[in-house]
């Protein structure tokens, strides 16, 4: 399902004025990440890839969706093992077809873990 931009305001650019005009990211565990896009609506379908490096400079989830349509993105994202103590970056690519048309990031910090 995809978001009617003339709902909110919005009207459609073309795909070379998409812009990540928000980010947002919320640590809910040692292994899950979530993360809100918010992105410039859209005439055409873009790419869209989003990374996150850990503090050791090494990539820790990744998630690609083609074709992408909607705006809005809420999107848990997975880390392969228990988060590393320390600042994270989250990357965000907007692509038509091979061509990166928009980066931003956003810095987080994965607190160390509690004791019970």
């Amino acid at each position: 399902m995809t978001q009617n931009p003339f709902s909110i305001g919005h009207k459609p650019v073309p795909i070379s004025q998409a812009r990540v005009e928000g980010i947002g990211v919320n640590p809910l565990d040692a292994r899950r990440i979530d993360v809100a896009v918010d992105l410039t609506p859209c005439q055409q379908t873009l790419r869209l890839e989003m990374a996150i490096v850990g503090p050791d400079d090494q990539e820790w989830s990744s998630i690609t969706i083609v074709h992408n349509r909607q705006w809005l993105i809420d999107k848990i994202m997975h880390f392969r093992r228990d988060a590393l103590p320390g600042e994270y970056v989250l990357h965000v690519g907007l692509f038509d077809d091979q061509e990166l048309v928009h980066h931003a990031r956003k810095r987080f910090v994965v607190p160390p873990p509690q004791d019970p």
